[in-house]
């Protein structure tokens, strides 16, 4: 078992092993890994509850999208790995994966005792465990504060204090407003200007985390969502918004494709002002007609978890706009490696 952070040290196709565990609940360490794997090799990343196990097979096999060397991410590798019914086959399958390397991705530590059933066992046999766990404040605070140092910056300990309680000590974030405080070019960092510069105790409304959403700025996105639950907006409503402009936009993306001018659409679909028209046509160049279609079946299913099987509200609606904007991300990253 080792750390995500050992692990991606002396990271190189030829040293990973083609079979892997990573399990934890620090979502940032793992999108860095991510992006880091992409320097290497082209990534695919799939959801784990969006895939059958010959999916899975599909995607190695001749004829298969991803038959070159290359490396596959499994988000969500618990919904995945509960559906295998034949552990041994299974494990039979893994090992004659030579040219590709694969990534189970489970959000939570799995115990020693866990691990020791299939297929987790057949996994800790194949390949690296590796941990992903959440930082306490301690090890938050010395990261940031490594950042500075590194970029030759001091920065006042009432102003980091006030940094990392405005974010939560949450990485994600941090990552965003620790970029601009260096971009800002100064040597030496105050109070003040951590307060004039950070945006995560600000309070959002629904449109800045549209505009966010749309846009693909997963961290403002996080960030506003936040901030919306922080001040009392119900999920739902939140939901409700993100429904309507979501299909306003496949509206829109479905008359392009027919040849059709968006603005000859805008009355009917209750886009009145100039200003809106202009938003909207940003998030049009945004998103294709595939990302949306599969957004409005993202959005239908969440609402069904919450208003069906009782999701917890708050915590789906975020689960759902990490998973969303980080796969369509992957798949971005992924068509551009391609041209």
């Amino acid at each position: 078992m080792i750390k995500l952070e050992e692990y991606q040290k002396k990271l190189s196709f030829e040293s990973i092993k083609p079979v892997n565990l990573i399990m934890g609940e620090e979502e940032y360490l793992v999108k860095v890994f991510v992006d880091k794997m992409r320097t290497i090799k082209p990534v695919r990343v799939v959801w784990g509850d969006e895939i059958s196990l010959q999916d899975f097979i599909n995607t190695f096999t001749t004829g298969g999208m991803f038959t070159d060397t290359s490396f596959l991410f499994v988000y969500n590798a618990e919904e995945f790995l509960s559906r295998i019914k034949d552990a041994k086959a299974f494990a039979s399958y893994l090992q004659r994966l030579v040219k590709n390397k694969v990534f189970f991705y489970v959000k939570q530590k799995l115990s020693d005792k866990e691990l020791q059933r299939e297929p987790y066992a057949t996994l800790s046999k194949l390949g690296d465990v590796i941990v992903a766990g959440r930082f306490d404040r301690r090890r938050v605070k010395e990261l940031v504060l490594r950042k500075f140092q590194r970029e030759g910056i001091s920065i006042e300990e009432p102003a980091l204090e006030y940094l990392l309680e405005a974010s939560s000590y949450d990485l994600m974030l941090l990552k965003g407003e620790t970029d601009k405080l260096v971009l800002l070019g100064k040597k030496s960092l105050s109070l003040e200007d951590v307060k004039r510069t950070v945006v995560l105790d600000q309070e959002y409304n629904i449109f800045e985390f549209l505009d966010a959403f749309f846009l693909r700025n997963i961290e403002k996105t996080l960030q506003a969502l936040d901030s919306l639950l922080r001040s009392g907006t119900a999920p739902l409503q939140i939901l409700a918004v993100l429904v309507s402009y979501s299909l306003r936009l496949l509206t829109l993306k479905e008359a392009e494709r027919e040849g059709l001018s968006p603005d000859s659409l805008f009355a009917q679909l209750d886009i009145k002002s100039g200003f809106q028209a202009v938003k909207f046509k940003g998030y049009l160049s945004k998103n294709s007609l595939e990302d949306l279609r599969s957004l409005v079946k993202s959005l239908y299913l969440l609402d069904l978890s919450l208003k069906v099987f009782f999701a917890n509200p708050e915590k789906a609606l975020r689960d759902f706009v990490v998973k969303y904007l980080l796969h369509e991300e992957g798949a971005g990253q992924q068509e551009d490696q391609g041209d």
